[in-house]
């Protein structure tokens, strides 16, 4: 609880304008849905290679068919 009784404290300084700040902060973070709270079971390199898992050829010779398309 002591950074509870801090952040009280801090609270208790600021400017009306400055809480209303606060407020709609503590707000949006009740807000955000579950899942963005928590991370992905998955390590992000997992993500990547199953991304990329469709690719038959490297990924650089699809990057340079991408360029080459634009040219």
């Amino acid at each position: 609880m002591k950074i509870k009784d801090q952040a009280i404290r801090e609270l208790e300084e600021l400017k009306p304008g400055d809480l209303l700040k606060i407020y709609d902060l503590i707000l949006s973070l009740k807000r955000r849905p579950e899942g963005a709270r928590k991370k992905s079971g998955m390590p992000p390199y997992r993500r990547v290679r199953k991304a990329l898992k469709q690719c038959k050829r490297s990924l650089s010779e699809d990057i340079m068919e991408a360029r080459e398309d634009r040219i």
